[in-house]
């Protein structure tokens, strides 16, 4: 095992580095945009659910925009280059099938910077273009959740990719136009701990989580659902995002002899923890929320994933059909696996479309309206049911990393509760 300095140096360089990577794709989309929707896409990347218009030729005129606020920019830059790459691969597939109402679509990236204020700002510039029929938010419950409010004020539909279920109930409840595209984190964390007891025959637990809304709402999951096998965790210990050295809050958990570590954060702090736990001798298994499989957890913290658990989102191996699809295409153009920040744009882009195709128009209200008829579309991660706007996705995958790959379990479904 490395030493953990070194290993925390070359996660926060592999972020620096995918960040100024991000900043030159950004800089050249208008150029990139010219040539993906001149082109026919040469292999389509999914099955015949992606929404097309029902010629063969090529879409033309005015282009259909669709905003994205995406981290480009810091620690979480990784997810803004997943997403950009998903976008070109998105655009020249539906552009080269027909468009949408035979018209080019366009995704227009706005960097959310990683903070709710960013998130905010971004979202408010692409809001304000009156072009943009529908915003698609950043790969976090928070910022999903600072959007809500200028989602209200602006009337156009939103997708957020949180899990959170504070973000499920603001989408039912508060917001007509905020729709939570992901399986809730109910489903996944109860799933986790049934394996990890019946299966896994493991008694006693230490949790290690973010205090960020998301991770916080899976560690009081994570509590609830060892409650019902009677268990109480040894110790919970919070942590801030942006956490780098993780010692204190490791020695509180060696400390109190639980068998097994329940994590709750995103990839990169995630990435750090699990190297720092491996570092300071605890061989015990670890038990993650979904950013703990993730392809960047994965190549940040390297054989430290190793007899990591987690129910996913996603996983590049994905049983699913236009999942597989799509990450061989994703493989193949980029050359590297396939992350959930990738997947998800790919699934918010067709999803909007198919909303788009249904009102069969461009005005937000009929394409927020349309956004509420989709019932069972398949999409490269999971089906999704917008029928309620909170909890559309229907499922996750459990599985174990082993040799930096994450081997399925099992897949996790959920039936839709509308009242």
């Amino acid at each position: 095992m490395k030493k953990v300095m070194a290993l925390v140096m070359a996660a926060l360089l592999v972020l620096g580095l995918a960040g100024c990577g991000s900043k030159e794709e950004a800089e050249s989309k208008g150029e990139e945009k010219k040539t993906t929707q001149a082109a026919k896409s040469e292999t389509k990347a999914a099955g015949d659910e992606t929404p097309s218009s029902s010629s063969s030729e090529e879409a033309s005129g005015d282009s259909i925009k669709i905003g994205l606020t995406t981290v480009l920019t810091g620690d979480r830059s990784l997810e803004g280059q997943y997403a950009s790459n998903a976008v070109k691969l998105i655009e020249e597939e539906i552009n080269g099938a027909g468009g949408v109402l035979g018209r080019p679509v366009e995704v227009v990236i706005e960097d959310a910077l990683g903070t709710d204020v960013g998130a905010v700002n971004a979202y408010r510039k692409l809001a304000a273009d009156e072009d943009i029929v529908a915003i698609i938010g950043p790969d976090s419950s928070n910022d999903g959740m600072a959007q809500s409010p200028s989602a209200l004020e602006f009337k156009i539909l939103t997708t957020a990719q949180g899990s959170s279920p504070t973000l499920r109930d603001m989408c039912n409840n508060d917001n007509e136009w905020l729709f939570q595209l992901r399986a809730c984190d109910e489903t996944l964390c109860a799933a986790l701990i049934k394996y990890a007891v019946e299966e896994l025959g493991l008694k006693s637990f230490a949790i290690l989580h973010d205090t960020e809304t998301s991770s916080a709402d899976q560690a009081r999951l994570f509590t609830e659902a060892l409650a019902a096998y009677d268990i109480e965790p040894e110790v919970v210990v919070p942590f801030t995002t942006g956490t780098k050295d993780f010692s204190s809050q490791i020695a509180q958990v060696q400390n109190s002899g639980a068998e097994a570590i329940i994590g709750a954060a995103f990839q990169t702090e995630a990435a750090i923890l699990v190297t720092q736990i491996r570092s300071m001798g605890m061989d015990v298994p670890i038990l993650g929320s979904n950013g703990f499989a993730d392809p960047v957890t994965i190549q940040l913290a390297g054989d430290a994933t190793d007899d990591v658990y987690c129910a996913s989102a996603w996983v590049p191996n994905t049983p699913n059909p236009k999942g597989n699809a799509f990450a061989a295409k994703y493989q193949e153009t980029y050359g590297e696996e396939c992350g959930k920040a990738a997947a998800q744009i790919y699934d918010h882009v067709s999803i909007i479309c198919e909303a788009i195709e249904r009102a069969g128009s461009t005005d937000r209200a009929a394409v927020r309206d349309a956004m509420n008829t989709i019932d069972s579309y398949e999409g490269a991660i999971t089906t999704y049911d917008c029928r309620t706007n909170g909890d559309c996705g229907r499922g996750g995958l459990l599985v174990r990393v082993q040799d930096q790959k994450a081997e399925i379990i099992a897949e996790i479904t959920s039936e839709k509760v509308i009242d």
